[in-house]
């Protein structure tokens, strides 16, 4: 071996060595279980493995300091060949904040899509988290291409600088190039970075104090960024590049994916920021508004929004890139802006459809589901098992849901940046009042209060709520909030019977019954009973379109059935065929001399 041999394959063990070494010990840590159950987006649901769910382990990944809350939103292992599944993408808004997850426009998606279509088994899977911006879901799209997506909903924009891995966050601030931060997520999936990270985070514990603040008071690292400075810039590029690049990826995989346009409370939140002539500029638009000056009092509210430097709210820069990318792509865009600028109290962005500064309340919710419904719809599958219901989702939330909900969000509007320049003592106080008043109002607003503030199973406490309902005879309130905890526990016979039986006996509103017996279907129970009550609630209601359906399920499982022969007859004297339906009576009638 002569001299130039000798030093090419020393600089060879050289450079290799260390990959060596570190595949080595990335083999050794995969092959003892370091981190095993950390490493999967999805996992079996206890009990019921047939079934996924989303894995909180997996995404603490994103997360340094905390683990966000993810609806619980179980789907099958196996996709059956006609299910119709969508996946769902975005942040708190999306997720439900501060509701529960039956509340979001996710579920209330699903539900629409339940009543409005037959024999087309629906999953819509919501993967909405607090502070997740556009390079979470860049690494979250590759994910869910292995269970068959059938459309994709993105909507998503508030978090790109205060989000995990934002322009302008604490969590992991230390750059804003947008290939190292892939890098680092790309890096996550090795067992030997998750050690080293492991590490490095035990070292550095936050403050008592700094657990006792919200996540908004948190993250910041720049509370101001104006218009066009540099940091605002990465913002706006980190989200064009990210939400291109997912959706070129579903597109390539010929999945739909649908847009929908950045939404917050533009009339009824002062900016966030000590600017005074930003501040100046929202007094003013509320001037307009108040002298009928529409325009120009929505022109200024939003001018007010796009120059407030605490940017929780996205800037509307954001929706002129979703509208390119839809042009570029066969994405479509869902305008949810715009809609909930018209359905508004006031014609703009406000109170009436928003719970704080940019998160939907319930009608706000329900209003973004009819929207991405209208989009959705339009789709192939769809349309082939389209049937236009005349019944709808329950119109209000439950007393539990919506105290859960305000005392949830009255914790995050006592601290920074709502109220600056309090000490933690007296922000901690404040909401103590606030709480401390729902303790003193109905027996459900104080079961939700301690449920919402002491992060108690809601499950627990709503099965407390019907228990205590019932003592009373709170009929409506046993009825709302069974249909509440069935959200949670579709699988419980015990349950699901209790609560049929209940709300069919209540004279209750039987839009709950029958929005009650789709989702309990949808999940797979699929009890011939189920069939024939749904069938009957819809003759009932004379709709015929609706109960033929639920009348050939019936028929295909139990054919002879005495109710479904009378069921039958009903339907056809509907239809005004009284000759067949005396043939269908007259069979039932013979079933009955028979036993």
């Amino acid at each position: 071996m002569n001299k130039e041999t000798k030093s090419t394959v020393f600089w060879l063990i050289t450079l290799f060595t260390p990959i060596i070494i570190l595949l080595l010990a990335e083999m050794s840590l995969r092959l003892g279980g370091y981190e095993s159950e950390k490493q999967d987006l999805f996992v079996e649901v206890p009990n019921t493995p047939d079934y996924l769910m989303a894995n909180t382990k997996f995404i603490s990944r994103y997360f340094p300091s905390f683990v966000p809350d993810i609806a619980p939103n179980a789907f099958r292992k196996q996709k059956p060949s006609n299910m119709f599944r969508i996946f769902v993408f975005g942040g708190s808004s999306t997720e439900g904040f501060p509701y529960n997850f039956y509340t979001s426009f996710s579920d209330q998606l699903e539900q629409q899509l339940l009543l409005n279509t037959q024999g087309l088994p629906v999953e819509v899977i919501n993967l909405g988290m607090t502070a997740v911006n556009s390079y979470v879901i860049h690494d979250l799209a590759k994910r869910v291409l292995d269970y068959e997506p059938d459309a994709v909903i993105i909507y998503a924009g508030h978090n790109e600088y205060y989000g995990s891995f934002g322009a302008a966050t604490t969590q992991f601030g230390f750059t804003n190039s947008i290939g190292l931060k892939r890098f680092i997520l790309w890096l996550k999936d090795w067992r030997i970075y998750q050690l080293l990270e492991k590490t490095l985070r035990l070292g550095s514990s936050e403050a008592n104090t700094g657990e006792r603040r919200t996540m908004m008071a948190k993250v910041i690292s720049e509370s101001n960024i104006p218009l066009g400075s540099e940091i605002y810039l990465q913002g706006i590029q980190q989200y064009h590049e990210n939400l291109s690049d997912v959706v070129e990826k579903f597109n390539r995989n010929g999945i739909p994916i649908f847009l929908g346009t950045v939404a917050s409370n533009l009339k009824d939140q002062a900016p966030l920021s000590d600017d005074p002539d930003v501040l100046a500029l929202y007094e003013k638009a509320q001037t307009a508004f108040n002298e009928g000056e529409l325009d120009e009092a929505a022109s200024l509210f939003l001018e007010a929004k796009e120059l407030d430097g605490t940017r929780f709210r996205a800037p509307e820069e954001m929706n002129r890139i979703l509208a390119t990318i839809t042009q570029e792509n066969s994405a479509e865009l869902v305008p949810i802006k715009s809609v909930l600028r018209n359905e508004s109290e006031s014609s703009i962005e406000d109170a009436s459809l928003f719970i704080d500064h940019l998160h939907p309340n319930d009608l706000g919710h329900k209003i973004m589901a009819n929207s991405f419904f209208k989009a959705i719809s339009s789709l192939p599958k769809i349309q082939n098992h389209l049937n236009p219901n005349p019944i709808s989702p329950p119109s209000e939330i439950s007393t539990f849901e919506k105290a859960y909900a305000e005392i949830s969000v009255a914790r995050l509007l006592v601290g920074y940046p709502f109220e600056k320049n309090i000490p933690i003592d007296v922000e901690l106080q404040n909401f103590e009042m606030i709480y401390r008043s729902y303790l003193n109002k109905s027996y459900i607003d104080s079961i939700a209060a301690i449920a919402s503030k002491q992060q108690v199973f809601v499950p627990l406490s709503l099965t407390e709520v019907v228990a205590e309902a019932r003592k009373r005879n709170d009929t409506l309130a046993v009825v709302q909030h069974s249909y509440d905890l069935l959200k949670w526990q579709l699988r419980s016979r015990n349950l699901i019977e209790s609560s049929i039986e209940f709300t069919l006996n209540s004279g209750e509103d039987k839009a709950y019954l029958i929005n009650m017996l789709l989702q309990i279907v949808n999940d797979g129970n699929l009890d011939p009973r189920y069939f024939d009550l749904l069938a009957s609630l819809y003759l009932l209601d004379e709709q015929t379109k609706q109960a033929i359906y639920w009348l050939k399920e019936t028929e295909r499982l139990t054919p002879n059935a005495p109710r479904l022969l009378y069921n039958y007859s009903r339907y056809y004297l509907l239809l005004g065929d009284t000759t067949t339906a005396q043939q269908y009576f007259s069979r039932f009638v013979t079933t009955q001399q028979s036993k």
